[in-house]
């Protein structure tokens, strides 16, 4: 976790004070490296016109467990048993007040973890089952992928440096158009991490409520990624997602967010529902403003819907925006 220090403090030395805090919601990035390994698509909501720049840094860190079994004649398993780690750094800035450009740089991580222990004795209390869960061993890292002309074992990668996020955005009236490109600056040189291509996502983004206490926005993203690798038989390389999101501001500049997003699926042929079918995801929690100059601070939680598996249990976010 010594990465995440690090860039928790480039953040701050790089963050400073901007004109009163829009009241924007947090974008949201999948977790899932099934889905991060391919598509570029990502959630943004509308971002509010800032004077000088803004920066916000989000960490999550995720448990993630699932034993999925292939369907047809073909018996096969997928396994994916880890704790992940995702943080990103946001800056953005305003070219003009309808012209703006938008940077990403994010860290990642897979580890064997520490969790198990108490998410078992937490599903166990709440009676949320999750049989592969108490199947596995505890706090050990898998990722098997049999498929149907190979099997797949994927190493625990540790802490690396993902692929940077540009974009640039056009605000026309109540809807914004962004613009952006991943580049292939990860440092970890193994699949099922990263795109290792340029990954491309235009997204439109309507405010559809905006006023002094609610906030709500929609917008639809596409995007192209090529297939590469060993693995691009089975590889989609076109995308698209929708996401609806909401912030409620329910005392002061105290408020909570939702987001839900869904993304076409990514994979093909596998034999396994989990890997070929689209996702939906969840992100909510706190962005409460504790002092008059402090940053925002983001508290909250991410889970994932569907499919269920390979699947992030449970995730818990901090994040700072200022």
């Amino acid at each position: 976790m010594r990465h995440t220090c690090v860039w928790l403090l480039l953040a701050a030395v790089a963050g400073r004070p901007v004109a009163a805090s829009a009241q924007d919601i947090p974008p949201y990035v999948p977790a899932n490296p099934l889905l991060e390994s391919r598509s570029a698509l990502y959630a943004q909501p509308y971002i509010s016109p800032h004077q000088g720049w803004q920066v916000r840094f989000v960490t999550d860190y995720y448990n993630a467990v699932e034993v999925a079994d292939s369907h047809g004649p073909d018996p096969r398993q997928s396994v994916f048993d880890a704790e992940v780690l995702q943080a990103d750094l946001w800056v953005t800035g305003d070219v003009s007040r309808k012209v703006f450009v938008l940077a990403n740089l994010p860290v990642r991580g897979g580890y064997a973890g520490f969790l198990d222990g108490f998410l078992i004795w937490y599903h166990h209390l709440t009676g949320l089952s999750v049989p592969a869960r108490d199947q596995l061993p505890r706090n050990t890292f898998q990722w098997r992928l049999d498929l149907p002309d190979s099997s797949i074992r994927r190493a625990n990668p540790g802490t690396f440096i993902g692929d940077l996020r540009t974009a640039i955005g056009f605000r026309l009236g109540r809807a914004e158009v962004i613009a952006s490109l991943t580049l292939p600056t990860a440092t970890l040189g193994d699949d099922g991490w990263t795109r290792h291509v340029i990954g491309s996502s235009v997204a439109l983004i309507d405010e559809l409520v905006r006023n002094s206490r609610f906030t709500v926005d929609a917008s639809a993203t596409a995007g192209i990624t090529p297939t590469q690798g060993r693995l691009a038989r089975y590889q989609r390389s076109v995308f698209a997602a929708g996401l609806l999101s909401g912030r409620w501001r329910f005392a002061g500049e105290q408020a909570v967010f939702g987001s839900i997003w869904a993304q076409s699926s990514s994979w093909k042929g596998t034999g396994f529902n989990a890997v070929d079918d689209p996702e939906i995801s969840t992100d909510f929690g706190f962005l409460l403003h504790l002092k008059r100059r402090w940053p925002e601070l983001q508290l909250g939680m991410t889970q994932d819907l569907l499919p269920p598996g390979p699947a992030m249990d449970v995730g818990f976010s901090v994040g700072l925006r200022w």
